[in-house]
């Protein structure tokens, strides 16, 4: 998990190695074509933005050379269900490596047109772009937004709309442009 800084806002992302891009929120990096990241093992540094999805609320960031982190995987399709237990990871605040573990209170909650799964594990301002985790270690979504003055409330990005952006972006990486 890494932590991202602007000068106007912090949030996490994590480290997809295959494709060596960090995966946040475009809310997190919005505006900017440049972010500080940091993180274990890595020394603080500028990261580029490489792509933004403003509908999905995604961005992918240029990771650092020789960046060794361990890979982490992206669930598939439908991987959640009501119930399931899930941890949310980040940094909220600024306080370093934050678990916080909760359920999957409903695994398609539909707002605005996109399919999201609320859970009730504590998300805060800087957790946005960090990962949901289901017990296996897999990535079921990115930690996206909250409702405010509510009891956790949280709502994550389901992985398999970050699994079709970054395999479109794949698909035209170097002829496609931060949107």
């Amino acid at each position: 998990v890494i932590q991202i800084a602007t000068p106007m806002s912090t949030g996490s992302g994590f480290y997809l190695k295959d494709e060596h891009i960090i995966i946040t929120n475009n809310h997190v990096i919005q505006g900017n074509r440049e972010v500080v990241i940091d993180g274990r093992k890595m020394d603080k540094t500028l990261a580029r933005v490489l792509y933004t999805d403003p509908r999905y609320d995604l961005a992918f960031l240029e990771a650092p050379e020789g960046m060794d982190k361990p890979a982490v995987q992206l669930a598939a399709e439908n991987a959640v269900s009501e119930g399931d237990t899930i941890m949310a990871i980040g940094h909220p605040f600024g306080l370093d490596y934050t678990f916080t573990q909760g359920i999957v209170s409903k695994a398609n909650r539909l707002h605005n047109d996109i399919n999201y799964i609320q859970t009730d594990a504590a998300i805060n301002p800087g957790n946005s772009g960090g990962p949901l985790v289901n017990e296996a270690g897999q990535v079921v979504g990115v930690n996206t937004f909250i409702i405010q003055n509510s009891n956790n409330l949280g709502f994550a990005l389901p992985a398999h709309y970050v699994s079709e952006a970054v395999e479109k972006y794949m698909a035209k990486k170097g002829k496609l442009a931060c949107r």
